[in-house]
């Protein structure tokens, strides 16, 4: 699917999201922050039932914690995915205009790579790796597709790592909305809901450095567009808006 458009976008320029990436680092943070707590609460899950199985009172108490965290959770979640995506359409435009070459998915995948379910296992980091390739000052404007460019270290890390906390975190909720209620499914949560949160902590300090890394070269990368390297003799100036 070639995203690149048919002419160049002149109806904007360069952008500096340094702003809008310091605000997704800091929900990320938040995120796993909120993760642990939830992992907290499953853990106090299944030692109530656990140890006070017939006590009705400390039950509904244990669960009004988890119900609760789980809401806080869920609102932390969404708030650093919707900032987070954001920065990653407006990179994704400068990115267009470092570089005339085609990414793999058209903008829209943006967004709708996390949400299309399979295709979220990879999809979204394809769009990363586009996005570092033609930021990167190494690459030439004019690189006619950014497929073949090998992909970086760090967007692997983050990937993998995101990609085991995510899968472990579906099984720990399904068996909670399935109404996991004895102590063994309870003692299979906290175990897997401990390895969701430490694959999530890791895959979030690779979030963090990616979004530095990608404002790095979005800043040290000359703001020229592709389609004027090959006129130098000519002054750009960013278009009216």
């Amino acid at each position: 699917m070639p995203s690149r458009p048919p002419q160049p976008p002149l109806d904007r320029w360069f952008s500096s999201e340094r702003t809008m990436g310091l605000a997704s680092s800091v929900l990320i943070g938040v995120v796993t922050i909120t993760t642990w707590a939830t992992t907290w609460s499953d853990w106090y899950s299944y030692r109530t039932l656990d140890r006070y199985g017939d006590d009705p009172d400390r039950l509904a108490e244990a669960d009004l914690f988890s119900g609760s965290l789980g809401i806080v959770s869920g609102i932390a979640l969404f708030a650093a995915a919707a900032v987070f995506i954001v920065w990653l359409w407006r990179v994704r435009w400068n990115a267009e205009m470092f570089c005339r070459g085609e990414h793999r998915f058209t903008r829209g995948w943006v967004l709708g790579s996390w949400i299309c379910p399979v295709v979220n296992l990879w999809y979204p980091k394809q769009v990363v790796d586009d996005i570092v390739a033609a930021s990167d000052p190494r690459t030439p404007p004019q690189t006619e597709s950014l497929r073949d460019l090998p992909g970086t270290r760090l967007v692997w890390a983050w990937w993998l790592t995101w990609v085991v906390g995510l899968v472990s975190g579906n099984i720990v909720q399904r068996g909670v909305l399935g109404g996991a209620n004895t102590v063994g499914d309870l003692r299979t949560n906290v175990i897997l809901s401990a390895v969701s949160a430490l694959s999530t902590s890791v895959a979030a300090v690779f979030a963090v450095q990616l979004i530095a890394r990608i404002d790095d070269l979005q800043t040290n990368r000359p703001w020229v567009p592709w389609w004027s390297v090959d006129q130098p003799s000519r002054r750009f100036q960013p278009p009216a808006r």
